[in-house]
C-alpha cells in the first residue's frame, strides 16, 4: 500500500488487519540502499505471530525519490515514522532498524520514547563523536555522491558491497549474492542515494551518545562477530543504555538479517518474550 505525506508517496508493507490489533507489532526500517523487501525473509520466519510493518524510506524502493532534500532530513524522517504509526493506529510497537535504519530508529526513540515499546538496533550507531569525524565523513560521502553521479548503479553497488564491512557476505551462496545486488540496483536511483547521503549520512546525523542514558525503553543491540567495528560500538552503547542487552551473532558480519536470518529471528523472539 502507498501513503501520501506532503506530496510524496511512501510504500508500506504490512501483514495485519486493523480489526486484529492484539498481537505485538514490529516496525522495520531498512539500511542505506535497501528497501522493505530486505525484510521479506524475516517477516516470513516471524509469520503471523506479530503485526509486521516495513516501509521504503523516501528515496528508496517503491517510495518517491524527490529532488527536494527536505524529505531526506532527520526531522522529516522522524515525523514520517510518527505519522505512519498514527495512520495505521500502531501502538506499543518495537522499532527495529538496520544500520542507517537503526540510526533513524534511535533518533525517533530520542524524540518520542513514549510512542514505542522497545528498540532493536542491528549494526547501528548513535553517531560520530567529534566534529573532525563528522567532517571526514561528510567528505567521504561527498566523494560517494560524485561516484554515484558519474557511474552506473551496478558500478556503485559493486563498489559498495566490496567494502570490508560487507566482506562476510562473500560467504553467502552465489545466487543470494547476485539476487541482493540485482534487488539493490532495481530499487534505487541516483537521486535517492545521493540525497540520502547528503542529508542523513553519518556526517550529518546528530550525535546521540550523550542521550543514550535518557532512553530507558528496553533495547536489543545486535552485531556480528565478524564486524569488529560495530561490535565495539554496540558494546559501548550497552554500557550507556539503562535497559539494554547486546547479542553477538557468531560468524556473521554487518547485515545479520541477510546472513543469519534464523538466528536473527530467534533473538528477536527471545527479546520480545522479556517484554511481557
Amino acid at each position: 500500500m502507498f501513503l501520501t505525506f506532503k506530496d510524496i508517496s511512501v510504500f508500506v508493507k504490512k501483514n495485519f488487519r486493523r480489526s486484529n490489533p492484539g498481537k505485538p507489532g514490529i516496525f522495520f526500517l531498512h539500511g542505506f540502499g535497501g528497501s522493505s523487501g530486505d525484510w521479506e525473509e524475516i517477516i516470513s520466519l516471524l509469520g503471523s505471530d506479530f503485526q509486521l510493518i516495513a516501509i521504503d524510506l523516501p528515496g528508496f524502493g517503491k517510495s518517491s525519490k524527490p529532488d527536494n532534500t527536505k524529505f531526506y532530513q532527520t526531522k522529516f524522517l522522524v515525523q514520517l515514522i510518527s505519522d505512519i504509526s498514527c495512520r495505521l493506529k500502531l501502538t506499543g510497537v518495537v522499532l527495529t532498524g538496520y544500520s542507517m535504519g537503526g540510526r533513524l530508529a534511535l533518533q525517533f526513540a530520542n524524540k518520542y520514547p513514549g510512542k514505542i515499546k522497545a528498540l532493536i538496533l542491528e549494526s547501528s550507531s548513535p553517531g560520530l563523536k567529534t566534529k573532525l569525524e563528522q567532517k571526514v565523513r561528510r567528505k567521504y560521502d561527498a566523494d560517494l555522491i560524485s561516484f554515484i553521479k558519474n557511474n552506473t548503479l551496478i558500478d556503485f553497488f559493486t563498489f559498495w558491497q566490496n567494502q570490508l564491512l560487507f566482506a562476510s557476505q562473500k560467504n553467502l551462496p552465489q545466487k543470494k549474492q547476485i539476487s541482493t545486488l540485482k534487488k539493490k540496483t532495481r530499487s534505487n536511483s541516483k537521486t535517492g542515494l545521493s540525497n540520502s547521503l547528503r542529508c542523513f549520512g553519518q556526517g550529518e546525523m546528530k550525535n546521540l551518545w550523550c542521550a543514550l542514558p535518557e532512553i530507558k525503553i528496553p533495547t536489543l543491540l545486535l552485531s556480528g562477530s565478524l564486524d569488529a567495528k560495530y561490535t565495539a560500538i554496540q558494546n559501548e552503547m550497552e554500557t550507556l543504555f539503562p535497559n539494554s542487552i547486546h547479542k553477538i551473532i557468531e560468524d556473521a558480519g554487518h547485515n545479520l538479517h541477510l546472513e543469519k536470518p534464523k538466528v536473527f529471528v530467534n533473538l528477536i523472539r527471545e527479546f520480545l518474550q522479556t517484554l511481557k
